[in-house]
């Protein structure tokens, strides 16, 4: 059985998310999806967070209720207070990774600026790199890094948790660009207001 694993901020978890996880384990048969929130970004990327980790597990959790052969990895929540590293992540994940290498699924962006990971040579030695293509950007430039993509077109390739806070920062609805759950865990949690 292979493992995927699936990173990112989820801050908020949308829609875009819940399709690309639905996709990994459905075209990657007999697959375990891991998805991994992000814990203290990595000053480099220059991103930080608006939601607690508590709120952002919470959201994943309800985004993928009932969702077979899926988890949820506090690794990098549980990290002392520092940039939070994949090649950390991924030793922290070793025991409960199945034999073989696992999959590493990635936003286009982020392959685009994997060379600027920390230790991401070790991190190509461990893991097969998939990415989620993104319109307009098919890898230009980063040839170098092998990596193969999920599928051609991404029906999501313009949803982002940032315009998704940005909307209720506005008093905007976002029904049917997250979960009906999550969209009410955000609303009876007052989150991503007056940010």
């Amino acid at each position: 059985m292979k493992t995927v694993l699936y990173g990112g901020a989820f801050d908020p978890v949308h829609a875009g998310h819940v399709f690309v996880g639905h996709e990994a384990l459905r075209l990657m048969a007999f697959s375990t999806l891991i998805l991994i929130p992000t814990g203290l970004p990595n000053p480099d990327f220059d991103k930080c967070l608006s939601a607690s980790d508590a709120d952002r597990v919470a959201m994943l959790q309800l985004a993928f209720a009932g969702v077979p052969d899926v988890e949820i990895s506090d690794v990098e929540l549980r990290r002392e207070p520092r940039p939070s590293y994949f090649v950390d992540t991924l030793e922290g994940l070793r025991p409960r990774l199945s034999a073989g290498k696992p999959v590493l699924l990635l936003g286009e962006d982020q392959l685009l600026s994997f060379p600027q990971w920390h230790r991401y040579q070790d991190i190509l030695d461990q893991v097969e790199l998939w990415f989620v293509p993104r319109a307009g950007r098919h890898r230009s430039g980063n040839l170098e890094i092998p990596a193969r993509a999920l599928f051609d077109i991404n029906p999501f390739d313009s949803l982002s948790s940032t315009l998704i806070r940005n909307r209720l920062q506005q008093g905007l609805s976002v029904d049917g660009l997250v979960p009906a759950s999550v969209a009410t865990y955000i609303a009876g949690h007052g989150l991503y207001r007056g940010q």
